[in-house]
């Protein structure tokens, strides 16, 4: 009889305690990391663009409080689907938190991952992962201040323009500040601005 006892007791409980483990792990993932597997921009938040009154950014005649964050890296890892997800869990930290705008890189010139190979050559696919890191951000209503240019060599930035045009022998210095008043240079520039601007 004992043996019969301890056969319904385990019997009876040996599958409840598995499944009911098994349902807690699903729903804990689930609520946890569901969202970063749905893109879903159905619900598009429609954002104005931030203005001036006086010293204060207004947006839609209200005063705009900027608090925010830089995260250059964004279009760079946009361009691959396996490093997609970390902008959408960082856009979604920030506006939990309160963050308004992020800073991040709208070039990316002649190294990996470039967005413009050479002057006026550009890279369809990483263009496209521009778009979806300004998709992703309106989508939880985060402004983006897309920086143009890098200072430094990283990326490119003013260093690879000089380089451009001294080895195409129109440079008028090797000096990186040359970026700011080489007439080449400038035109160079000057070219790449309007193909970003022209496609937001």
């Amino acid at each position: 009889m004992v043996k019969s006892s301890k056969y319904k007791m385990a019997g009876g409980n040996g599958l409840f305690f598995p499944i009911l483990g098994f349902a807690s792990i699903v729903a804990f993932m689930y609520l946890s990391f569901g969202d970063l597997f749905s893109v879903n921009y159905k619900n598009e938040i429609s954002l104005s663009f931030v203005g001036r009154n006086g010293s204060n950014f207004v947006v839609d005649d209200k005063l705009f409080y900027i608090n925010g964050w830089n995260s250059y890296w964004f279009m760079d890892h946009a361009v691959h689907d396996h490093t997609r997800p970390r902008i959408r869990a960082m856009l979604q930290a920030a506006a939990k938190m309160g963050l308004t705008v992020c800073r991040t890189w709208a070039f990316n010139d002649g190294d990996y991952n470039a967005l413009q190979i050479s002057p006026g050559q550009f890279d369809e696919r990483v263009f496209k992962a521009l778009d979806f890191v300004i998709a992703e951000a309106r989508e939880v209503g985060i402004r983006l201040l897309l920086s143009l240019v890098n200072n430094l060599d990283a990326y490119g930035g003013k260093t690879r323009y000089v380089k451009w045009a001294w080895s195409e022998g129109v440079g008028l210095s090797s000096s990186n500040d040359s970026f700011f008043y080489d007439p080449s240079i400038r035109i160079y520039f000057k070219n790449y601005v309007k193909v970003p601007s022209n496609s937001f």
